[in-house]
């Protein structure tokens, strides 16, 4: 989970980078920290994806591990 300056909520540092933040249920307002209590508060959300995912699910990318389970 990556944090950006104004409390938005992110499923990782590329996803920051390309303004992809993560949503809660059908709600189109990106979640926030003032948002949630704990982390626990994100099980069950979508993880958000693009093209530029295949590097980290491959192995490749710079921090994963190679999954989005």
């Amino acid at each position: 989970v990556s944090v950006s300056w104004d409390g938005r909520l992110f499923d990782c540092d590329f996803n920051q980078m390309q303004e992809m933040p993560i949503f809660a249920g059908s709600a189109r307002a990106p979640l926030s920290i003032w948002d949630i209590d704990d982390l626990d508060a994100l099980n069950g959300t979508t993880i958000v994806t693009g093209s530029h995912c295949f590097g980290c699910t491959a192995g490749a990318g710079s921090s994963c591990a190679g999954a989005l389970a």
